[in-house]
């Protein structure tokens, strides 16, 4: 079949009658999330900021939603989207203007939260990431079977070059009290008293807790601070690779939807970044708790496994290994014999408790007699006796680990990487996880909320 080929002719300026309602599609998911979700809500947070008197100001639903545009569109930067909006009739359409009208210029938004927003009691837009999961429980869109821990790194806006050394202090653990509850509890077992005396002591114990001050600071290190943004971390990629960044910390559950977001400098290991994404996890959702929690093997330490046990949610970890030298006999092999609270070594010889370290570790020590003729003491250790450490806590993460071998959870804990690793994906490739512009914790912390509640939003759209 043969054709023409058609040269179009030059443009003429005629005048048209434009619907701007008509020229988006009915289907695209910026109406749907505009029929959903209800901005209302922000009236109501901000109106004590605006005085009944002087000019009219630009609505601040507007500016929230050109926020959300740069997420949803993955534009390079806030001033990109404004710029864009001179444009883009489908960015004027989601945010109620026509054709003709003037848009904001991209000094607005920064101007009004420098002035206004940052100055309401809780976080506005951490607000928008809350109403995006109540407009979620409303729809049943979230499934709580399961969910899935992970942390992944976004790359400050800083020069890695250009740091110096300062001495930080290093603060307790979030757990150092109930640590050391435990620790005076066990001591408390050794002696020969009855029921009604244990717990008449134990009481004591934890009133008297309760009422000391833990101490908040417990040592000092070294770090390497950034010149530009002091609360980034130094993340070290290998040996050769470095920079300096944010560690988001995310809860998801089964259909990828993000609950809770945490954010801290890239420096901070996962299981300490663990508690505070966990404490806004179960104040969220406290009655609606999962049956299992999945996350690496960062997140295997006696007090996660502890915590997890305790509100009976079935950690869903995987093997670990020993990091034992080549050469010497696992932890494994000495057994421990919980009758007796003794270690057996390979060479049946008894490792009998001795002391507990501050970190909450019972030190098992072997004779040194038994050492010094022992046939396997180069398997075992180059010290003239063998010692292995055990945490109070030791129990729990021993249960985990035979929770590995269930059926279910094996199941569960196969499924992280379709959840967790896919909403990390999509993250840095649509939506720009990968690297931020702002600078401080707390502003870096404010942008990736809002990133990942437009993440919600999007999925929800699409899914609807």
């Amino acid at each position: 079949m043969n054709m023409s080929m058609t040269i179009r002719p030059k443009r003429q300026y005629t005048s048209e009658i434009v619907n701007l309602e008509e020229m988006i599609p009915q289907d695209h998911f910026l109406r749907i999330i505009d029929k959903y979700f209800d901005w209302n809500f922000i009236y109501e947070e901000v109106e004590k900021q605006y005085s009944t008197l002087g000019r009219p100001s630009i609505d601040p639903v507007v500016l929230f939603k050109i926020h959300i545009l740069k997420f949803l569109f993955h534009e390079d930067s806030l001033r990109r989207t404004y710029e864009n909006l001179k444009y883009n009739n489908l960015y004027r359409w989601f945010i109620g203007y026509e054709l003709n009208e003037a848009v904001p210029d991209h000094s607005t938004y920064s101007q009004n939260y420098k002035r206004k927003f940052c100055k309401l009691e809780k976080d506005i837009l951490q607000t928008v990431f809350d109403k995006v999961i109540d407009l979620l429980i409303e729809y049943n869109c979230l499934d709580m079977t399961a969910v899935y821990i992970d942390s992944t790194n976004t790359k400050a806006y800083a020069n890695k070059k250009k740091n110096h050394k300062e001495i930080v202090s290093i603060e307790a653990k979030k757990y150092q009290k109930e640590l050391e509850i435990e620790l005076a509890t066990k001591d408390l077992m050794e002696e020969n008293i009855s029921n009604e005396e244990f717990i008449e002591e134990v009481t004591k114990i934890i009133n008297c807790n309760e009422e000391i001050e833990t101490e908040k600071v417990i040592g000092t290190k070294e770090v390497i601070v950034s010149d530009t943004d002091k609360d980034a971390g130094m993340l070290y990629k290998n040996e050769k690779e470095k920079m300096f960044g944010y560690n988001s910390t995310v809860i998801c559950e089964n259909n990828n939807y993000i609950l809770t977001v945490d954010v801290n400098p890239s420096n901070m290991h996962d299981s300490v970044a663990f508690y505070g994404a966990f404490e806004k996890f179960t104040n969220r959702f406290e009655n609606n708790l999962p049956k299992y929690l999945a996350g690496d093997a960062a997140y295997i330490t006696p007090h996660i496994c502890k915590t997890l046990i305790d509100l009976e949610i079935i950690p869903c970890m995987p093997y670990k290994r020993p990091m034992t030298k080549q050469g010497y006999f696992k932890k494994y092999e000495y057994v421990y014999d919980e009758y007796n609270d003794i270690y057996i070594c390979p060479n049946e010889k008894d490792l009998i408790p001795t002391s507990i370290n501050k970190d909450g570790y019972m030190i098992y020590k072997a004779s040194e007699k038994d050492c010094s003729c022992c046939p396997f003491k180069d398997k075992c250790t180059k010290m003239k006796y063998k010692q292995i450490l055990r945490h109070v806590w030791e129990k729990y993460k021993e249960e985990a680990n035979e929770y590995r071998y269930q059926v279910d959870v094996k199941e569960i804990y196969k499924q992280r990487s379709t959840h967790i690793e896919r909403v990390y994906a999509d993250g840095k490739m649509k939506h720009g996880l990968g690297k931020t512009y702002f600078r401080s914790k707390e502003r870096v912390s404010r942008e990736l909320v809002l990133l990942y509640a437009c993440m919600n939003l999007k999925k929800f759209a699409l899914h609807i």
